[in-house]
């Protein structure tokens, strides 16, 4: 446990030196520059004519293009899946080639299972040829052969009518058995067309787990014959879709969508906290001797409707409450769900599980899941793995940098990783919910990360960019550009929000106690270390605990903005976001500033006026929101800097100096500035512009 200073009790010289020892630390961590590993070298990722992600284990290019007719002969091989033979046949149909089945012509496309398995380590393994005489994919299973069509995917090109495929040899596999991501309906209903566009798109980055979080303290939101007053809007919270369910046949249809693109299911039924609903709708706990025997009829329901083939893994949450009766209650629901032949999963940390019970770390510190082998539990890490938690560019970084379960790769008990969308706060238009939750940037992200394995764990590059001269960096910047054309090639339409930005450069001042009148003149602050990055997360290259630090405090900002002339230009520029969990934050500015808690951007000695807030002044609350009528506040696009319209900044020709103020005025605030010049594309979506170069 982390002990937590009070700097009243300490003398002005002595928080200095404390002050400085923590920058030191973490200067010197840095400094440090920890070897960092891939399976390609950075020249080999560089030359790849493709972008892929995740990038396959191993590729071998033949610096040629196949250019690809507008009809091609395509042949099955072994027991493959007829949706699978289907499916490949839509993907080279979205660039207008037609995939004709002929025994009389050789084949161009070839799908094959492989009758002799004995060179294949894993059953997603594949192996992707293609040269002159075609495109094969083999595999030990259909998992393979629809991995490898993902691969293909990302492969083929079109450049003004043409099609063309990078000539290239493939073969890849896995590093975790497991992964996963979750979405939260129970607190904010998704419909079934939303969950099958969202889960079709996860399979094209090789996830192979949909956590579908079904019920929350709003509603539960199964269908139930047994209880139907479960399924009662008026036992439900008001705002949160209160008439929306799933009937059981539309989970069954939801399972069946996500198995063709081998996607398993595994439904959470949380309790028994987060059960706000059970408790109005019966007038008693989850944990009394009569909500047990409810919750045993429902599991026992549930199993009836959905078979074992379909969900032999079921959630049963456990987290985030305290009961009289845990090790009873996590018997016997555990023992149901045995009885129907199924495995549970609970959260951990949670009630204490039977041994043998599958746990989800929820832990925010990497250092609790490498315990977990000693365990002897099977774990799933989503350690880090909160979409809703932060800001787009650290949870990007964070991912990427992310040892699955602290292991090099999966086994027995290191099962993967499940990455989470939790939507605490009301939600009324859902396609919010993947621009105010960076979803596909974090996705893909992830992907790289839990589908390639890591060889190591760096914990400060969970904490801070690493150093523009390691690998580490170079490595991260190439993924950023792979990412980019991603963004561009299959997210053009849907939010993305995410701009490459791990290459801007500040210095920033040591940090100082900070007053709501400070009068602190820029020229005589002292500028010291260098820390990266289009987002600056000062808590984090100091080593301080930003959640549990209260200290009012202070730091400075300065770089030089190049440009290469005279003009208006655009950045998105923000202060403090609020996590998504609840609404605690300084709020909405004044109209006019940047920042509610004091912050400020000067360029060229000017200060850089704010924009004109719709809501100004709103949603102000210093302290979390759970469970209160803020958190019924659905946020607006205006409230996070990535969903808001990039601001307008004049600059002149060649070097424009910016500081900035950063001022941390209360306990738990999100400490952050953000500052990544961008331009608009024909498309309408904003990227990186490349004209603009940041650094001291």
């Amino acid at each position: 446990m982390k002990r937590i200073f009070n700097p009243i009790l300490f003398p002005i010289g002595v928080l200095f030196l404390v002050l400085m020892c923590l920058v030191t630390n973490r200067a010197n961590a840095q400094e440090s520059n920890p070897i960092w590993q891939e399976q390609q070298t950075l020249a080999e990722l560089n030359a790849a004519p493709v972008a892929l992600i995740p990038y396959p284990q191993n590729v071998s290019w033949s610096r040629k293009n196949i250019s690809l007719d507008q009809s091609l002969v395509f042949k099955s091989i072994g027991e493959s899946e007829p949706f699978i033979d289907t499916y490949i046949k839509g993907l080279f149909a979205e660039s207008g080639i037609e995939l004709l089945v002929s025994k009389a012509e050789k084949p161009f496309v070839v799908l094959e299972i492989l009758t002799d398995n004995s060179l294949a380590k894993n059953a997603e393994e594949y192996w992707l040829t293609v040269d002159d005489s075609g495109i094969k994919i083999k595999a030990p299973q259909a998992a393979g052969l629809f991995y490898g069509i993902q691969t293909l995917r990302q492969l083929i090109q079109q450049d003004k009518g043409e099609v063309w495929i990078a000539a290239c040899e493939i073969h890849d596999w896995p590093a975790f058995a497991l992964r996963g991501f979750l979405f939260d309906t129970g607190r904010n209903f998704l419909s079934a067309e939303e969950l099958k566009k969202t889960i079709d798109r996860f399979a094209q980055y090789k996830f192979n787990t949909f956590h579908w979080h079904l019920t929350d303290n709003p509603a539960w939101r199964p269908e139930s014959k047994r209880y139907p007053e479960l399924n009662k809007p008026s036992f439900r919270r008001a705002g949160r879709d209160p008439d929306s369910s799933y009937s059981f046949e539309v989970i069954r249809e939801i399972i069946r969508f996500a198995k063709k693109r081998h996607i398993r299911v595994i439904p959470e039924l949380d309790m028994p906290g987060h059960s706000q609903f059970f408790d109005k709708t019966f007038g008693f706990h989850m944990s009394s001797e009569k909500g047990m025997a409810i919750l045993e009829d429902l599991i026992d329901e549930f199993c009836a409707e959905i078979s074992k083939d379909d969900c032999p893994v079921i959630h049963i949450g456990s987290d985030e409450i305290g009961i009289k009766n845990p090790d009873e209650f996590i018997s016997r629901m555990t023992a149901r769900l045995a009885h129907h032949g199924r495995k549970a999963v609970v959260w951990d940390p949670g009630l204490k599980p039977l041994n043998g019970t599958i746990q989800q770390i929820w832990y925010d510190d990497g250092r609790i899941v490498s315990k977990h082998h000693q365990n002897r539990n099977p774990y799933i890490d989503s350690y880090a793995g909160y979409l809703n938690a932060d800001s787009p560019e650290w949870l990007v970084q964070r991912y990427y940098f992310q040892q699955v379960c602290r292991e090099k790769q999966g086994d027995a008990w290191a099962l993967g990783g499940i990455l989470c969308c939790w939507n605490d706060v009301r939600v009324d238009d859902k396609s919010k919910i993947f621009l105010h939750n960076p979803v596909w940037p974090g996705a893909l992200a992830y992907s790289e990360a839990i589908w390639r394995g890591r060889s190591q764990y760096t914990e400060q590059y969970m904490h801070t960019l690493p150093n523009k001269e390691s690998a580490a960096a170079q490595y991260f910047q190439q993924f950023e550009k792979r990412m980019a054309e991603h963004r561009s090639r299959f997210f053009n339409q849907m939010p993305f929000p995410y701009v490459r930005h791990s290459d801007i450069e500040w210095k920033m001042s040591l940090p100082k106690s900070y007053s709501d009148k400070e009068t602190t003149q820029i020229e005589q602050i002292a500028f010291g270390r260098r820390v990266k990055g289009g987002l600056i997360k000062p808590g984090e290259w100091l080593g301080q605990n930003q959640w549990a630090d209260s200290t009012r405090q202070v730091v400075y900002l300065k770089s030089v903005i190049n440009t290469e002339m005279k003009a208006d230009y655009y950045a998105i520029i923000g202060f403090e976001s609020p996590a998504r969990s609840n609404r605690q934050s300084a709020g909405i500015p004044e109209n006019g500033e940047w920042d509610a808690n004091g912050g400020f951007v000067q360029i060229n000695g000017n200060k850089l006026k704010g924009p004109q807030w719709k809501h100004a002044g709103q949603n102000r609350y210093l302290k979390p929101t759970w469970h209160k009528p803020a958190n019924e506040i659905p946020y607006t696009d205006e409230e996070f800097y990535w969903s808001r319209t990039p601001s307008k900044i004049n600059l002149k020709r060649g070097h424009n100096e910016i500081v900035v103020c950063i001022p941390k005025t209360y306990a738990k605030q999100n400490w952050q500035f953000v500052f990544i010049p961008v331009k608009k594309t024909p498309s309408g979506s904003w990227i990186r512009d490349e004209s603009i170069h940041i650094k001291p």
